[in-house]
């Protein structure tokens, strides 16, 4: 009794903490759309101020090379205006992700998802780690067509999240890391699979995977808790976990069942 109170106390923590921490994935990546926002700000005012400039050249002289010139840099700025409009969509669709959250903490239900929407906020929140976003090359593929699902929402990004900090541990200071995801249509549900070039796994670990306090590095978000806590809530799910591993990286296997895409 006293070790299901524990258990349930700590998955109620760690959904605190999930939903904390995909509201700083989302600042975090409006920062970087401001800075873009700021950057083009300024170089549209240097346009503006080499243009007054040469027309007032052509105001002057009359028609001149300066003319061509001055197309020139209105092209090329029209590029930037271009990036610009990439980025106010990309902050449409972040800020629209904002507007699951508070359906995320009803567990029995809530709004339509795809297990392919959770892949791709938590690869995006990763972004906040720099070795994630410059020194490791992701490999993603997703499956097309995949179900909406309706249940079990934070405790899939909970699971994502874990299994990528996994990987990104295991390959963090290697030359040439890599990290592969995919999801798939796999009979009635959905599988997802995280895959890494790093070390892999010792037996010893293999053979303590899932137990809780084991862990065979310091410090950490769940230390020893990680992949106890993503066995938890799969299981909670009604799916499954499994690890692969050899000298060439380690690669879990997350199972999304029937459960989960049914209403």
């Amino acid at each position: 009794m006293q070790s299901e109170k524990w258990e349930e106390a700590y998955l109620a923590q760690s959904q605190d903490a999930a939903l904390g921490r995909m509201f700083r994935g989302i600042i975090h990546n409006l920062s970087g759309i401001i800075q873009v926002f700021s950057l083009h700000t300024d170089l549209s005012a240097m346009m503006l101020e080499k243009a007054m400039a040469v027309l007032e050249q052509m105001r002057q002289t009359g028609p001149s090379p300066e003319v061509d010139g001055l197309r020139d840099l209105l092209a090329r700025r029209a590029d930037s205006l271009s990036q610009m409009q990439d980025k106010v969509r990309q902050s449409q669709q972040i800020l629209q992700r904002t507007m699951i959250l508070p359906e995320l903490t009803l567990l029995p239900g809530g709004v339509p998802y795809t297990v392919n929407s959770v892949i791709e906020t938590e690869v995006e929140f990763m972004a906040a780690d720099s070795i994630f976003k410059h020194k490791v090359r992701k490999v993603v593929t997703l499956a097309e067509s995949l179900p909406p699902l309706t249940r079990f929402q934070l405790e899939l990004h909970q699971i994502m999240h874990i299994l990528l900090t996994n990987a990104l541990d295991a390959v963090r200071g290697k030359e040439g890391a890599e990290i592969v995801v995919e999801s798939a249509r796999e009979g009635e549900g959905v599988g997802v699979r995280v895959r890494d070039n790093g070390p892999g796994l010792t037996p010893e670990a293999t053979a303590h995977l899932y137990e809780p306090f084991h862990s065979t590095k310091e410090g950490g978000a769940h230390p020893g808790l990680g992949l106890y806590l993503a066995k938890k809530l799969i299981t909670r799910c009604g799916g499954g976990i499994s690890c692969e591993s050899s000298p060439c990286g380690a690669g879990f296997h997350l199972f999304v069942p029937p459960e989960a895409v049914q209403a």
